[in-house]
């Protein structure tokens, strides 16, 4: 059978949907100040795309494990880690869902597979939200 990795056409589709996703998080008032500090300091904002790719390859089926290693080769920490002091309301997660949703439907991606992912990504919850 086939994952939703091959089914959306791998690798590309991932960078396409993670460049659309950080610039909707960052257009969106709810989420932006979240990710500014990260996305204003030089080399950041490519490794949280790169940390993303990992995650939605992973999310998709595709040929990754998260955490793990990025294709920059870093590391990337889990959620709770990488969270950790952001002080992130249960609000800003429901924004981040919506808008995340938002870019997998303007991708491409069925109502039916947004809905099969969607658990995976609302499971981080108790991670992400303080």
């Amino acid at each position: 059978s086939q994952t939703l990795y091959e089914k959306y056409g791998g690798a590309p589709t991932i960078r396409t949907v993670v460049d659309n996703a950080v610039t909707a998080l960052l257009s969106d008032p709810v989420t932006a100040p979240f990710f500014a500090g990260t996305l204003a300091t030089p080399g950041r904002p490519d490794r949280l795309k790169s940390c993303l790719r990992l995650q939605f390859t992973a999310v998709f089926g595709g040929p990754a494990t998260y955490p793990g290693r990025n294709d920059q080769g870093d590391m990337c920490a889990d959620m709770t880690t990488a969270h950790r002091g952001l002080n992130i309301s249960g609000a800003v997660f429901d924004r981040f869902i919506m808008d995340v949703a938002m870019v997998l439907r303007s991708a491409g991606v069925s109502e039916a597979d947004v809905n099969a992912v969607a658990p995976t990504l609302v499971g981080l919850r108790p991670q992400i939200v303080s």
